[in-house]
């Protein structure tokens, strides 16, 4: 426990020693911006160049904030069922409605599958990983399946990122399920760490698909009726 709360304590204090600055520099470059109209091409590029970075600094303190939160939690389920296989069509139908290569599919049987939790937080999950998994493959096509697995002791809702005919390779997807996940990678800031994080706080977790191309990975959660 106590390595828990130190965990806790150490990602509150980075977000909080980067946030006030950061902030301040925001501000600044904000004021600068107004005045680009006097200012050289080249001096208005390097400003917007630096707004930018500054944003992505500042969204970083942001999800430094929410890994702290998600350490200091316990347990993420709250008891509220979630219908996880729609939630996952959603993310899926606004990803491909904005260009991106996606496609969802699930049997019609395990439409109705429940899992207990937090729909916002398991949304924003499934959304990182579908994101990670969607740049690492540039434009290659992703297939998303969502499938009940039924042989283990509770069943379980599982969703497989990776190559076209997913539901064709379910029981390769589940045998390899013992493969650990990257969650530590760059260009995606803490995306991806808090999307494994929040999945285990429900009780499932993320592994890697390696017969797929890359960014191919499966995530399963425990399911109720």
């Amino acid at each position: 426990m106590k390595s828990s709360d130190d965990e806790r304590q150490l990602l509150s204090l980075i977000a909080h020693e980067l946030r006030s600055p950061g902030a301040v520099v925001a501000g600044y470059l904000r004021l600068l911006r107004k005045e680009t109209g006097d200012l050289p091409e080249r001096t208005r590029r390097m400003i917007e160049e630096a707004d930018r970075s500054c944003a992505r600094v500042l969204q970083l303190v942001k999800e430094l904030s929410e890994l702290s939160e998600l350490a200091a939690s316990d347990a993420l389920v709250s008891g509220v069922p979630v219908a996880v296989f729609p939630l996952c069509d959603e993310v899926v139908r606004a990803a491909s409605s904005a260009g991106s290569p996606a496609t969802f599919s699930c049997d019609p049987e395990d439409q109705a599958t429940l899992v207990q939790g937090d729909a916002n937080r398991l949304k924003r999950a499934f959304a990182a990983l579908m994101a990670a998994a969607l740049r690492e493959r540039g434009t290659q096509s992703l297939e998303i399946h969502g499938f009940v697995g039924r042989d283990a002791a509770v069943p379980e809702a599982v969703i497989a990122l990776g190559d076209p005919g997913l539901a064709l390779r379910r029981d390769k997807v589940l045998n390899d399920r013992p493969l650990s996940f990257d969650r530590w990678r760059g260009g995606t800031g803490l995306s991806i760490p808090i999307a494994c994080r929040i999945v285990e706080g429900h009780g499932g977790r993320v592994w890697s698909l390696p017969q797929d191309s890359r960014g191919a990975c499966a995530l399963s959660l425990p399911a109720g009726s």
